[in-house]
This record gives C-alpha cells, structure tokens and sequence, in this order.
C-alpha cells in the first residue's frame, strides 16, 4: 500500500469537492433546459431539432439569443 501525505490527501479532497460541484452544476443545468423546452413546447407547439440543441447546450441566457 502507497503512503499517501495529508497534501495530497488535502489535494484528493479538494479535486472530489469540485468534481461534486461540477456534477451538480451540471445537472441544474440540464433540468433547467428540459423544463425550458417542455415550456416552450406548451405554449408554441413542437420545437424543432435544431432549437432542442441550441438549448441543451447554451451555457447561459446569453448563449440562447445569438443566431
């Protein structure tokens, strides 16, 4: 079994916690886009393939109003 120092313990740790973040980032992210689309859906009928990706993969608001 490898010794491993409480700095790179330390480092382990640090790396897990924002790796949990991350995850969770992302996954606000995607539910924030499927319920943006089943709105979307709701109020103007079927949205076509290329609106669902440009929604899956916007990162901000921002992203959603450049053409």
């Amino acid at each position: 079994m490898q010794y491993v120092t409480s700095v790179e313990r330390m480092g382990i740790a640090k790396g897990r916690q924002e790796g949990r973040q991350e995850g969770r980032k992302e996954g606000r992210q995607e539910e924030a886009s499927k319920l943006f689309l089943l709105l979307l859906e709701s109020k103007f009928g079927a949205v076509n393939q290329q609106l669902q990706e440009k929604v899956r993969t916007a990162k901000t608001p921002e992203d959603l109003l450049d053409s």
